[in-house]
């Protein structure tokens, strides 16, 4: 996270008024955020399934990764007796050309 102050998070934040890709970029970038989207793309999914899913990554990147994505409306969670469940809002949803069409990209 930068600091307010700071020429990068200005210029950052600017690039971002001014392009909507950019900005879309930024909300989906993060070391695990695709990951976790993809997965959400295919079902509603548990917190305990994402560490299964995702064994590498730690308890704290997954927390803030999922709450990132909750803060900028991305998915939603709902807590019941036993855990957690997160799945795509549907602004969420509407990524779902974009995150396939840059998997496939690569083929």
């Amino acid at each position: 996270m930068r600091k307010e102050s700071s020429t990068n998070l200005f210029n950052e934040k600017a690039m971002q008024d001014f392009c909507n890709a950019s900005k879309t970029l930024a909300l989906i970038s993060g070391r695990w955020k695709l990951s976790v989207l993809f997965k959400l793309l295919e079902n509603d999914t548990y917190y305990s399934d994402f560490k299964i899913l995702l064994p590498e990554i730690s308890d704290r990147t997954l927390s803030r990764q999922l709450q990132e994505l909750q803060n900028d409306g991305l998915i939603s969670k709902e807590k019941n007796k036993v855990s957690s469940v997160y799945s795509l809002t549907d602004k969420g949803r509407k990524l779902d050309f974009i995150l396939k069409s840059l998997s496939d990209f690569q083929d």
